[in-house]
């Protein structure tokens, strides 16, 4: 019996070294772990005070440049001249600006001449869209039709509004399209309906015709296209 306690005492002796000694090694890791974070944390917060440094001393270094430049146009009495050098600039920068624009907007104008003139049916079609707005629009005739008659100057704004003062109706059956063009001369024809109003034994009657209509134009030194005569077939 002696032998058995003295027995469960040496393991209980052993079990307790081992506890101890586990405990040690636990207690030692952990201090080691705190250690190497506070170096790791040691370490980066000496990097960022070295970059703060850096960025001081680059900062340090422009100001101390823009200061001697400053000190050295002072020393020399040169504070007038340098304002006026930065009057020329500002001035040379506008000039520069206003020179981009006008080359932007010539570079505009030239499109639309040249779009113009590559189309001449173009034309045809804005002076359509006048002789219906002065058929459609009350009370705007007499201003449609001396717009349209920019489009077809050889022809007097009289005799025009007098060719369509009795209109009751113009409708564009087949789009203006280009029969021949060659450098400044061109020929477009259309395709339009057309109803008037006419006096026939004493009374108003509506007439409606189907008209082929042939315009000879001509290019301006612009490059803008103007109807210079027509033919007209009746369908």
């Amino acid at each position: 019996m002696i032998n058995y306690i003295k027995y469960i005492a040496v393991i209980l002796g052993i079990v307790i070294i081992a506890g101890c000694s586990k405990e040690n090694e636990d207690t030692n890791k952990t201090s080691f772990q705190i250690l190497a974070d506070k170096e790791k944390e040691l370490n980066d917060r000496e990097a960022r005070v070295k970059l703060k440094e850096i960025e001081l001393d680059e900062r340090e270094r422009k100001l101390g440049l823009i200061e001697n430049s400053s000190n050295q146009h002072l020393n020399n009495g040169d504070t007038t001249g340098q304002f006026q050098d930065l009057t020329q600039v500002l001035k040379d920068s506008l000039k520069k600006v206003e020179a981009e624009k006008k080359k932007e907007k010539k570079k505009e104008i030239q499109k639309e001449i040249t779009k113009k003139f590559e189309n001449p049916t173009s034309t045809v079609k804005d002076y359509y869209e006048y002789i219906q707005r002065g058929i459609n629009e009350s009370g705007n005739f007499e201003s449609n039709m001396k717009k349209a008659q920019k489009y077809f100057p050889s022809r007097p704004v009289e005799k025009l509004k007098s060719g369509y003062r009795n209109t009751k109706q113009f409708t564009i059956v087949e789009e203006p399209k280009v029969l021949s063009q060659k450098d400044d001369k061109a020929s477009v024809v259309a395709k339009v309906k057309q109803t008037q109003v006419v006096k026939k034994d004493g009374k108003d009657t509506e007439v409606t015709k189907t008209l082929t209509v042939t315009y000879n134009l001509s290019a301006k030194k612009n490059g803008e296209w103007v109807i210079t005569g027509n033919s007209v077939k009746e369908d």
